[in-house]
């Protein structure tokens, strides 16, 4: 009996622990909460409780102006760069600039020696000084042509005038012989010659056209001839234009960034499939900077968006420029917008490669309220801030907009006369009771 007794306290006792410990855990579930606070999570009901006070630091909502900046790292370029290639292949006679090299356009930077090039060349000229000597020769027999045509009409003429002299005699043949004044014979030869006289004028016609047909003959022949010349010196242009290649020269004013032959050196041309530059060359009187916008922030940026830009190595203040130029489109793969700043450069004092911190300008608002960020309490989709109301602290739901991780901008919710709790001493929840204190009081 008494060991009966002794295992029915022993289980009464059991049971009240456990109780005890389970009345202890709902008690702590029930009161976790931001800054501790004693409430669960995601609930914001009122939980007005009979703890004493808890010390709470308080702000109001400032209002000020509102500049919203989109803060980035970039790299300087150069306003132009370009990397010179050979045109034609052969060996680097001269170089005469190096890295550092300061050029104007339009300046001798190198020269490949191509002999074989300049062989061709004079071979080519030398084929169309004789094309141009053959249409000289054509152009000769035109004239001969011409004189031909020039005779055979003449003999036409001749062939017609005799024509029609015995037309005329046989006419009055034909009279005298009605009149019985010669005999028939006479007549009969006048008429015979007449008939001649007709087959001399045909003759004379075949023989103007046969002249005429020499001519355009002839004329073929010289346009043959002249177009074999303009062959000839589309070859010679040609090869001119490459051996011009030769020398290479500087497409713009600007300064040598990297050189990667010597004199000696053979080189390809780029059509061979060059796989190296041999010079390359950048101007830097203007530097571009280069940005990637993210797509959220394109609304707010175009040309004209001011743009604050530190370059670490000047050891400068910051200075202002605005965006020139912007693709408007987005890339596909990085949802991002290329956007250019133009900086003069003329006083050399920055230098393509250079790191520089850019802030750019999204967003001026000449009045906005804000609260610091660490008094926005999140609970799934609902926002909200805790207030000192009447000793109580109780639960705003608001919108934000702007926030920066320090400043917070408040769209809808506060009036701005709120007492906004920042920080806590203990915890606390809506209904809670509070004890508040302005920030920076002791």
């Amino acid at each position: 009996m008494k060991n009966t007794k002794i295992t029915t306290v022993t289980r009464t006792t059991i049971v009240t622990i456990v109780a005890l410990v389970a009345i202890v855990m709902v008690g702590w579930i029930t009161t976790t909460g931001p800054y501790g606070s004693a409430r669960a999570a995601g609930n914001d009901d009122d939980q007005t409780g009979t703890a004493p006070p808890v010390r709470v630091v308080v702000v109001k909502a400032e209002q000020r102006p509102l500049t919203r900046v989109l803060r980035m790292p970039a790299t300087l370029q150069a306003g132009e760069t370009a990397d010179l290639y050979a045109k034609t292949s052969g060996y680097v006679s001269t170089i005469v600039v190096d890295i550092g090299s300061r050029v104007k356009k339009g300046d001798a930077l190198a020269t490949i020696d191509v002999p074989e090039m300049l062989d061709e060349l004079h071979q080519a000229q030398a084929v169309r000084e004789a094309k141009r000597a053959n249409v000289g020769a054509v152009k000769a027999k035109v004239a001969q042509a011409d004189s031909m045509i020039a005779t055979a009409q003449a003999q036409l003429q001749r062939a017609a005038a005799e024509r029609e002299l015995w037309i005329l005699t046989v006419n009055r043949k034909k009279e005298l012989l009605d009149a019985q004044a010669i005999p028939d014979q006479a007549f009969d030869e006048a008429r015979t010659r007449l008939a001649m006289a007709e087959a001399e004028v045909q003759t004379a016609k075949a023989g103007v056209a046969s002249a005429k047909a020499h001519k355009r003959a002839v004329e073929a022949d010289v346009a043959v001839a002249q177009s074999q010349v303009a062959v000839e010196e589309a070859r010679v242009a040609r090869l001119n234009t490459l051996m011009n290649y030769a020398t290479i020269r500087a497409p713009f004013d600007g300064v040598i960034t990297d050189r990667h032959v010597d004199p000696g050196a053979f080189v390809r041309s780029a059509a061979e499939g060059a796989g190296r530059s041999l010079l390359t060359i950048a101007n830097v009187s203007y530097i571009r900077l280069v940005l990637e916008i993210p797509e959220v922030d394109t609304p707010y940026v175009r040309v004209g968006t001011e743009v604050t830009i530190d370059v670490k190595a000047l050891n400068d203040d910051p200075f202002t420029a605005t965006i020139t130029r912007s693709a408007v489109a987005l890339k596909a793969n990085t949802r991002t917008m290329r956007v250019e700043v133009d900086l003069d450069n003329r006083s050399g004092r920055l230098a393509p490669g250079m790191y520089a911190r850019v802030e750019v300008k999204l967003e001026f608002k000449a009045q906005a309220m804000l609260i610091p960020s660490k008094a926005i309490r999140v609970r799934g989709k609902k926002i909200s801030v805790l207030v000192a109301q009447n000793g109580i602290a109780r639960a705003k739901p608001v919108t934000i907009g702007y926030d920066d991780g320090i400043w917070a901008e408040i769209v809808t919710g506060l009036n701005g006369d709120e007492e906004i709790i920042i920080s806590a001493s203990g915890a606390i929840a809506p209904g809670a009771p509070v004890h508040a204190v302005p920030a920076g009081s002791s």
